[in-house]
């Protein structure tokens, strides 16, 4: 895709059938005439504080919430000659997985016109808008997998940075231990630019992936089932990359994924609740039905989970800098499925995040990318996963495998959205 692709047309029938955008316009100029994103329109999840713009979070009670500084990333993006077109939607205060917002609107998965199906969360309207062609890239959060899900269950490419790469003033929080800024975007080419702009460095040139070294898990380290495209398309991965020139052997974490991910979750909740928790004994009804669930858990955490879970977190987070070497990467999926019908999804028991919280938790970083199609015609993806600062290596491979592959190339039939 062209990095000066503009908004396709009709765009508002596009988004009023997709639900991608919550707010759109011309709200964000170019600091620069020229510039390495100069032609580029970007868009901003609504957690991205953008001067004299509302950035509501997804959530009504914050339907006024006007920003008065703008947000270090979206700034960067800026100096750098991009424009941004506009907000889009999100889960709730980022707190949910699947991409579901009955209060504002949840965006519609792009590759299905017959069944209305889940985008991801929480940067759900970011990967859509980004699916549906309506913008070339666009920034997310990832607490748990808020990045990467979405771009995984929507066909496109997401990054999940390392901690403190990418400043996250003015940008609203959910869990500050757990939450990073990414870009979303068609490549990783286009990934990598971005994370040079973001974070004001610059990569080396992509190498080959020659001699590097891939390890994947037997499944019976899988902490839930993976659906047969999705373990398809990792098998057709490792083989890709072997024929590229990488090493590929199995490996056992050190730890067991399910573990991490229930720690990961009570730390999540326990600093969410943090964050919200004179809003929520102010005015429970403010929040979504999701949330007060959330939010009740929380209040009656218990402090001894808490410690203990944070304390384990300090241990599988040594273990991992301990097991994997910083030349190591990992191939995992993202999610352990395509995108399931909306009125299919139980909020209460999701495992969406099994492949992807752990990252988090442990202070990794991580790259989903498109790697094929299931029998419905829906996107699955896989994720590479490495030590924290490995993002350069991610990225890399993620470039020659994308030179490999046309999967990131494929764009979703959007007649049935866009024909009056």
């Amino acid at each position: 895709m062209s990095s000066s692709q503009t908004c396709p047309e009709p765009f508002d029938r596009l988004n009023n059938a997709l639900h991608a955008f919550v707010r759109v316009g011309p709200t964000g100029q170019p600091s620069v005439a020229d510039g390495p994103l100069h032609g580029w329109n970007i868009a901003i999840k609504d957690c991205f504080d953008l001067a004299g713009e509302i950035a509501s979070v997804g959530t009504p009670m914050f339907s006024a919430r006007r920003a008065t500084q703008t947000a270090t990333a979206v700034q960067r993006l800026l100096d750098a000659g991009a424009c941004i077109v506009g907000h889009t939607q999100m889960v709730e205060l980022a707190f949910g997985g699947w991409g579901i917002n009955a209060a504002l609107g949840t965006p519609r998965n792009p590759w299905d016109g017959r069944i209305v199906r889940v985008a991801g969360g929480s940067s759900s309207g970011s990967a859509v808008a980004v699916a549906a062609r309506m913008v070339p890239a666009a920034l997310g959060s990832d607490t748990a997998g808020s990045i990467r899900m979405p771009a995984a269950l929507c066909g496109i490419t997401g990054l999940k940075t390392t901690f403190g790469l990418i400043p996250e003033d003015g940008v609203f929080p959910l869990a500050p231990s757990y939450d990073s800024v990414g870009p979303m975007a068609q490549t990783a080419d286009d990934c990598a630019l971005l994370f040079e702009v973001l974070t004001g460095t610059s990569l080396a040139p992509m190498q080959a992936p020659s001699g590097w070294r891939i390890s994947v898990f037997d499944s019976a380290a899988y902490p839930v089932p993976v659906e047969p495209a999705v373990q398809r398309a990792l098998d057709e991965a490792a083989n890709l990359f072997v024929r590229l020139g990488a090493h590929l052997s199995k490996s056992a974490p050190p730890f067991a994924l399910v573990d991490l991910t229930r720690d990961a979750g009570t730390l999540i909740g326990a600093e969410a609740w943090t964050l919200h928790r004179a809003r929520f004994e102010t005015d429970p009804s403010a929040f979504g039905a999701d949330l007060q669930r959330r939010f009740e858990q929380a209040r009656v955490a218990d402090s001894g989970a808490i410690a203990v879970a944070r304390a384990a977190r300090v241990e599988a987070s040594e273990r991992f800098r301990r097991w994997l070497p910083a030349d190591e990467v990992l191939l995992l999926p993202t999610v352990h499925c395509s995108a399931p019908a909306l009125d299919s999804v139980d909020e209460r028991g999701s495992p969406l995040g099994q492949f992807t919280r752990w990252v988090n938790h442990v202070g990794g970083c991580a790259l989903t990318l498109p790697a094929g199609f299931d029998a419905l015609g829906l996107p699955v993806a896989i994720q590479l996963v490495g030590q924290a600062g490995a993002e350069a290596r991610l990225l890399a491979l993620g470039s020659a495998f994308q030179h490999a592959t046309d999967w990131h190339r494929r764009a979703p039939d959007l007649a049935w959205a866009t024909d009056p």
